[in-house]
């Protein structure tokens, strides 16, 4: 007769604390960005609006993609 052991428990996941702090990390790193595309395509003398939409598209590009790593992580 062969026993079978139970599976072993997953542990839980992250708690709300981690996935808020995640999400702030994510948020963070994206307006750093954006402060760096603006003011970097201001300096290259870009007009409000070039420099705005750089920093908008920045924005965008770091916070998914720190939003997947962290998804990958297991951290959201």
């Amino acid at each position: 007769m062969t026993t079978t052991t139970p599976p072993a428990s997953t542990p839980p996941g992250p708690s709300r604390t981690v996935k808020v702090m995640a999400l702030v990390i994510a948020i963070l790193s994206g307006l750093v960005a954006a402060l760096t595309a603006f003011t970097l395509g201001r300096h290259l003398q870009a007009t409000g609006l070039e420099a705005l939409t750089c920093a908008a598209g920045s924005f965008l590009a770091v916070a998914a993609f720190a939003m997947a790593v962290q998804e990958k992580l297991g951290l959201l």
